[in-house]
């Protein structure tokens, strides 16, 4: 008997605004994902991600007459220059936040099913309308626009949280979903649950009224650092605030924002209008660090109290969570030990770069209408983009003369290498493999460090990273060794550092370079074999050397750079560094000053 071989389903996700971001599903499995920045090398890039794209298909040696859909995250997309306004022009700037009045942006609601979807019309200049927006990806991959389907921003976070987690392997069992940003789609936060029907929003909060992830952006932006960049350094500076200042800021910030419920389930954040002024009035005097601090406590003490409702509402006690506001880890850990909550998974990299995986998962489980549509494989190792081939490594090193300037040896074991040279005290910066999808490096676009040597954390900020003094490192861990570094009492899993964990008194003695300076927590990636055997083995042999079972872990770029992707920009980034050595793919380029071979 002859039977039909069935072709492969491939829907292709994108999301066009912030961090803009190409991803390729086939059959319900996300099998490559990139954002733009990587190509044009502009951090948090906002555009059509065109050359995402065309990496993409060739990689997985599709054509774009392969596609059966394009899911389009958002019914709004920033212009590309929105990101570099939303930094240098300050008046704009007023105007985002609240600080004035907004330009008119009217919007209408309307119900598909049980779907809630949002369309958007505009009369300023910031937002692209959809007829552009389709019009880039017709022309772009010669498709008919009836392939092309929008799917509402928060849909999208909801999606990706879900169909992206271990929960999604058995439907019969429901979850909370949980969504929280500054903003997307006119919404910045949701309830839903997930279960065999698909995704059931249960309420949702207008992003018109302000929003946790715009408070604390305000706070970014108060403390002279860039708001939607720089929130990560507003939570690493918090723990260094001492009560009784912290104290002094809370008491006014806590004027500032608060989370209102109602019954039946509806909720919103009630935020003060002149909350910029109301800062500027009321702050002054008050150090940097109290206000970081106050801040930090009072978006933990808002978002919990807005999960427990939210868990309440839905009636589950596994948890999946997305949205820019869960960046914040050191909230998530808050979160995670909470006592209704049995199990969460947290988006990796879940701001909005993460849905244009949420927009093609979507697509794939229930795009249909029914939502009993076909399953989805949840995300499990995220090395998902840009390969590096040895043939790749030879052009890049000859393009750029590297062996007239450095010295270049091939290891048939590079991992033993490194880990040796990672016992000796070097700082090593390794390229292999496909890179990470995200914010984070988890190894294969790393610089690696022995963390047991507070010092290294000042050898590597002035090598290369040259981040703020108070900013910790984290650490790639042995799975088998987290319960001798960190306090986990619930066995949370942790392999793309989305949660911070209080350490143990081995964890802040064998990773101390690892470790948050003042308060001692870690932010693991917890490695295990399955997602990067290269990796994996490599801490193995560090280990054997030395008896830690893991290494300092930083993304392998220059300040304000993205993270590297091609064999050039490992190596151009290497020659405008302090770097001694390279680990690229299989070979060690190490200049011609370095102290150990």
């Amino acid at each position: 008997m002859i039977t039909k071989k069935i072709s492969p389903r491939y829907i292709l996700g994108i999301s066009d605004s912030h961090l803009s971001t190409a991803c390729l599903l086939r059959d319900g499995e996300v099998i490559g994902c990139m954002s733009e920045e990587r190509f044009t090398r502009e951090k948090n890039q906002s555009a059509y991600p065109r050359q995402s794209i065309d990496y993409l298909l060739a990689q997985a040696k599709v054509s774009p007459a392969d596609i059966s859909a394009v899911a389009l995250a958002g019914h709004e997309a920033m212009e590309p220059g929105w990101f570099e306004r939303m930094r240098g022009d300050e008046r704009y700037i007023d105007e985002y936040l609240g600080i004035k009045k907004t330009g008119a942006i009217k919007r209408k609601v309307r119900r598909v099913g049980k779907k809630l979807h949002l369309s958007t019309e505009t009369k300023g200049k910031s937002l692209k309308p959809n007829d552009k927006r389709f019009g880039a990806i017709v022309d772009h991959l010669k498709i008919p626009k009836k392939k092309i389907h929008i799917i509402e921003h928060h849909t999208a976070h909801a999606a990706a949280a879900y169909y992206g987690s271990p929960f999604a392997l058995d439907y019969t069992k429901r979850v909370a979903i949980l969504t929280n940003d500054a903003s997307g789609d006119g919404l910045c936060a949701t309830w839903n649950t997930g279960g065999p029907e698909g995704i059931e929003r249960i309420a949702a909060s207008p992003s018109s009224a302000g929003s946790l992830g715009s408070f604390y952006s305000l706070i970014t932006l108060y403390l002279g650092m860039r708001q939607l960049e720089h929130e990560y350094k507003v939570m690493g500076l918090a723990p260094y605030a001492p009560d009784y200042g912290k104290e002094r800021s809370y008491a006014v910030l806590k004027r500032m924002i608060a989370f209102e419920r109602t019954d039946p389930p509806k909720f919103k954040w009630k935020v003060r209008k002149d909350r910029f002024r109301f800062m500027m009035e009321n702050l002054a005097r008050h150090r940097f660090d109290w206000v970081a601090g106050a801040a930090q406590d009072l978006l933990e003490e808002i978002l919990l109290d807005w999960v427990q409702e939210g868990i309440r509402v839905a009636g589950e006690s596994r948890v999946a969570v997305s949205g820019g506001v869960f960046m914040n880890v050191k909230a998530n850990q808050k979160v995670a030990v909470l006592d209704e909550v049995e199990e969460i998974f947290i988006l990796p990299s879940c701001g909005d770069e993460s849905n244009a995986i949420g927009a093609a998962y979507w697509l794939h489980a229930e795009g249909n209408g029914s939502g009993k549509g076909d399953r989805c494989v949840p995300l499990s190792g995220l090395y998902l983009g840009r390969d590096i081939l040895e043939a790749d490594v030879a052009a890049a090193m000859d393009q750029l003369g590297v062996k007239e300037r450095h010295v270049v040896r091939r290891f048939d074991d590079i991992e033993a290498e490194v880990a040796r040279l990672l016992s000796k005290g070097e700082v090593v910066a390794r390229v292999k493999g496909r890179e990470e999808f995200g914010a984070r490096a988890l190894g294969n676009r790393s610089i690696l460090a022995n963390p047991s040597d507070f010092r290294t954390v000042a050898h590597i900020n002035k090598m290369i990273k040259s981040r703020d003094f108070w900013m910790p490192f984290a650490p790639s861990i042995l799975c088998e060794r987290a319960d001798d570094y960190i306090e986990n009492p619930k066995g949370l899993k942790s392999p793309y550092m989305m949660i911070t964990f209080d350490s143990t008194p081995l964890g802040r003695e064998d990773l101390a370079a690892a470790c948050h300076p003042y308060d001692g927590t870690l932010r693991p990636q917890l490695v295990e074999r399955s997602y990067n055997p290269d990796y994996y083995r490599l801490i193995g042999e560090f280990e054997s050397l030395t008896g830690i079972g893991g290494v300092l872990n930083t993304s392998y770029n220059l300040h304000g750079e993205p993270i590297v992707s091609s064999p050039g920009d490992a190596i151009q980034t290497f020659e405008n560094s302090g770097l001694i050595h390279l680990a690229l793919g299989q070979h060690l380029i190490s200049k011609k000053s370095a102290a150990v071979f």
